[in-house]
C-alpha cells in the first residue's frame, strides 16, 4: 500500500463538507526513480469512492468520516471531506477548522507497470482510503507520500517550517550508510530537501565509482536504467547479480558489481519498500531478507536455476544431436501407434468401384523418469558471502543431469530390446551390418539404410550422421572429409554427413549410420519443463534456503527404421 500526503484546508462558511486535494501529478523521488501519479480521469480509478476518512492509516478503528465528490482534472484529484456525528469525529472536525490538522495522506496502489517519461514513471493508480496525519505537507510540492504507511516521512518542508536538525540527521545517516560521512557533513550544512540530498549522494557515489574504474555500478543514472521497466527490471538485475556471485557469466545482462550477498539482500529489501537501518548487522539484514515481506528467497532460487541451466546447456548429451525431442503431458507410457503403409492404389474400373484395403499398426513405448536432489544454502553462508561454493554445488547437479541424459540415451542405443515384436538391430530388417568404418563399409551401411521397409514398404531416407565411439573419431572425420566436396564441380554424395562422437560407447569397432530425418529414437521431458527445473523454500531442517532441482527425462525407440548398426566385424575384403 502506497500513500501520499496533501494539505487539507477548511472552507469558510461550510460546516458540513471541507474541500480537499488528495493527490497531484508532481513527480516524487523513489528508489527506482521519480514516480508520477496520473491525475487524469483515465489515470485514476475512483471505483472505491467515497473513500473512508481514517486517522493515520489506522484501519483497525472505525472511520471518522468519508471523502466524496472525487474528481480528477489532470493536475490533481479533489474531493470533499465529511465528518461523522460521533463525539470523536466532531472533535477532530473542530480541530481541522481551527487549523490544528492540516494534512491528508492518501493510501493507494499502482495499476500496471507504469510508463517511463523524461520526468519520471507515470502510473495509473487507485485510491483506497484517505487519512488525517500529523505531519505537515510539503508546501513546495503540494503533497507527501511514502512507500510504506509505517515509514517516517522524510520529505523536507520548505524553509519557513524546515526541521533543520532532523534533516541533517537523516543526511548524515545516508552518508554513513554509503561510506560518505565527510561528504554528507558538508551537504547537511546547505541542503534544504532530502530528495535533493539523496540525488547528490548517489551522484557522488557514481563519480567515485567512475574514477575507480566503474567497479560498483552505483551511478544514479545506471540505477534508473535498471529500473526503467519497473520493479521487474530491477528484479532481473538482482537475479543476474546473485547468479554472477555464484559463478555465472552472462555478458548480455547488467549486474550490480561490488555488492556481496548481504548487499544484494539489502537491495531486495529496499525494492520491496522495507527500510534498512545503518545500525543493522549483516546477520540481521540476511534474516530480514529471508523472512520478511520481500522476495529475496525467490531471487536466490531463480539465480540458482539460472546457474543450473547454464551449466546444463554447456555439456549436452551427444546423442541428442541425432535423436528426436518431444514433450510428454504426463508420466504415462509414451505409446506411439504407427499406421502401416496404406495398401497400394489399385486401378478403378469403369463403374467407379473402389476396394477396401487393410491398415497395419505397430507400437513401441517409453516413459519419463524423475531424477532430483535438494541443495541447501545456510544463513551463515549468506552472511559469509559463500555464494560461489553454492554455485559450484548447483553446477555439479547440472553436469550430473547432463550425464544422466547421455547415459540413458546410450543405454537405449546399445540395449534397445524389441520394437514391434522383434529385435531392433538385425540383418533381416536391414538395420545391422558387420562392416568396419571404411569407405566401402559406409557404402554397405548406406545401402542397408535405403533398403529399410516400414510395413513392407520402402522408406525414403537420406544418410545424415555417423555415430562413433571416441576410438573411431579420427577415422570417421577423415572418412567424411575424403568424400566432401572440395570445389564447386565436386559432388558430396550424402549432402551434409556429420560425425557424432559418444565416448560412452565401449566397443571400439561398433558404429552407427543415422538417417537425416530419423524418427525412431526419441527423448523428452514433461511438457513445459525441458531440462532441470528448480524450486525453493525456507529451510526446515537447515537455517537457510533449500533449493530442489528436478529432472523429468526419458528416452526410447518408437520405430525400427532410420538406424543401421555396424559391428565392425568385417573389413573391405
Amino acid at each position: 500500500m502506497l500513500s501520499r500526503q496533501i494539505e487539507l484546508r477548511a472552507a469558510d462558511g461550510d460546516g458540513e463538507a471541507i474541500p480537499c486535494t488528495i493527490a497531484t501529478d508532481a513527480p516524487v523521488p523513489r528508489a527506482m526513480g521519480a514516480e508520477i501519479l496520473d491525475c487524469s480521469p483515465a489515470g485514476v480509478d475512483l471505483a472505491r469512492a467515497p473513500l473512508p476518512l481514517l486517522i493515520a492509516h489506522d484501519a483497525g478503528h472505525l472511520a471518522v468520516g468519508q471523502v466524496d465528490a472525487l474528481a480528477a482534472d489532470g493536475k490533481r484529484v479533489t474531493g470533499r471531506a465529511r465528518f461523522a456525528t460521533s463525539p470523536e469525529a466532531q472533535q477532530i472536525l473542530s480541530d481541522v477548522k481551527a487549523g490544528f490538522h492540516r494534512s491528508l495522506s492518501v493510501g493507494y496502489q499502482h495499476i500496471g507497470e507504469g510508463v517511463p517519461t523524461d520526468a519520471g514513471t507515470v502510473y495509473r493508480w487507485a485510491p483506497h482510503e484517505v487519512s488525517i496525519v500529523p505531519v505537515p505537507a510539503d508546501t513546495g510540492a503540494g503533497f507527501y507520500r511514502s512507500l510504506d504507511k509505517q515509514m517516517t516521512p522524510t520529505t523536507a518542508p520548505t524553509a519557513p517550517t524546515i526541521n533543520r536538525a532532523a534533516l541533517q540527521a537523516e543526511i548524515m545517516e545516508l552518508g554513513k550508510r554509503h561510506g560518505l560521512t565527510d561528504f554528507a557533513r558538508g551537504l547537511a550544512q546547505s541542503a534544504t530537501d532530502i530528495g535533493a540530498a539523496r540525488t547528490a549522494i548517489l551522484e557522488e557515489l557514481g563519480a567515485r565509482d567512475l574514477a575507480a574504474g566503474g567497479h560498483r555500478n552505483t551511478n544514479s543514472r545506471e540505477l534508473s536504467a535498471f529500473g526503467a521497466s519497473g520493479h521487474g527490471g530491477e528484479r532481473e538485475v538482482l537475479i543476474a547479480s546473485l547468479a554472477h556471485r555464484m559463478g555465472a557469466r552472462r555478458k548480455d545482462q547488467p549486474i550490480l558489481r561490488g555488492l556481496d550477498a548481504v548487499g544484494l539482500a539489502q537491495r531486495s529489501l529496499e525494492l520491496a519498500g522495507e527500510r534498512v537501518y545503518s545500525d543493522m548487522s549483516r546477520t540481521q539484514i540476511i534474516e530480514r531478507a529471508m523472512h520478511g515481506t520481500g522476495d529475496f528467497p525467490s531471487l536466490l532460487g531463480a539465480a540458482a536455476g539460472r546457474v543450473l541451466l547454464d551449466a546444463y546447456a554447456a555439456a549436452p548429451a551427444a546423442l541428442k544431436a541425432v535423436a528426436r525431442e518431444t514433450m510428454l503431458p504426463d508420466f504415462r507410457d509414451r505409446t506411439t501407434v504407427r499406421l502401416g503403409s496404406a495398401p497400394s492404389l489399385e486401378q478403378v474400373n469403369e463403374h467407379g468401384e473402389f476396394h477396401y484395403g487393410t491398415i497395419e499398426e505397430g507400437a513401441a513405448a517409453w516413459r519419463l523418469v524423475t531424477y532430483g536432489r535438494i541443495f541447501a544454502i545456510t544463513r551463515q553462508a549468506l552472511v559469509n558471502d559463500d555464494l560461489g561454493a553454492f554455485g559450484d554445488l548447483v553446477r555439479l547437479f547440472a553436469e550430473a543431469a547432463a550425464r544422466r541424459e547421455a547415459d540413458e540415451l546410450v543405454k537405449a542405443l546399445t540395449s534397445p530390446g524389441q520394437v514391434d515384436g522383434a529385435a531392433l538391430f538385425s540383418s533381416a530388417r536391414n538395420t545391422q551390418s558387420p562392416r568396419k568404418l571404411t569407405l566401402a563399409g559406409l557404402g554397405v551401411a548406406v545401402q542397408a539404410l535405403r533398403g529399410q521397409k516400414h510395413f513392407d514398404q520402402l522408406v525414403t531416407q537420406e544418410p545424415g550422421a555417423i555415430v562413433v565411439p571416441a576410438a573411431l573419431e579420427m577415422t570417421a572425420r577423415q572418412l567424411v572429409a575424403s568424400i566432401s566436396a572440395t570445389k564447386t564441380t565436386d559432388v558430396q554424395p550424402f549432402g551434409a554427413l556429420s560425425v557424432v562422437v559418444e565416448p560412452r560407447l565401449t566397443d571400439a569397432n561398433e558404429w552407427y549410420l543415422v538417417a537425416a530425418n530419423q524418427r525412431a529414437l526419441e527423448y523428452g521431458y514433461l511438457d513445459g519443463e525441458a531440462g532441470p527445473q528448480t524450486s525453493q523454500r525456507e529451510g526446515f531442517e537447515i537455517d537457510g534456503l533449500e533449493v530442489k532441482a528436478r529432472l523429468d527425462f526419458g528416452c526410447g525407440w518408437v520405430s525400427p527404421v532410420g538406424w543401421v548398426q555396424n559391428t565392425g566385424a568385417t573389413g573391405d575384403a
